[in-house]
């Protein structure tokens, strides 16, 4: 029996395994749940590229792309 692959929205069978990978651990770490710095619920979320804000107590912080901390490229 195949292997069955990550279902990655809106690429369907184009681009490639390895964009396709690369694409769903991005999508992956950009939807995880994440804490708010300030008051310590799992209710933080990205609003724009770099713009994070807890949808608890509306604390806002810059930040990396994809993830809340900036992580050396590789």
């Amino acid at each position: 029996m195949p292997k069955a692959k990550e279902a990655v929205r809106g690429l369907g069978a184009k681009y490639g395994g390895t964009l396709r990978k690369r694409y769903a651990r991005v999508f992956r770490t950009l939807k995880q749940a994440r804490e708010c710095p300030s008051c310590s619920s799992m209710r933080l979320a990205r609003t724009s590229s770099g713009i994070w804000k807890c949808k608890s107590c509306g604390y806002t912080v810059a930040g990396g792309a994809y993830e809340l901390a900036q992580t050396k490229a590789r």
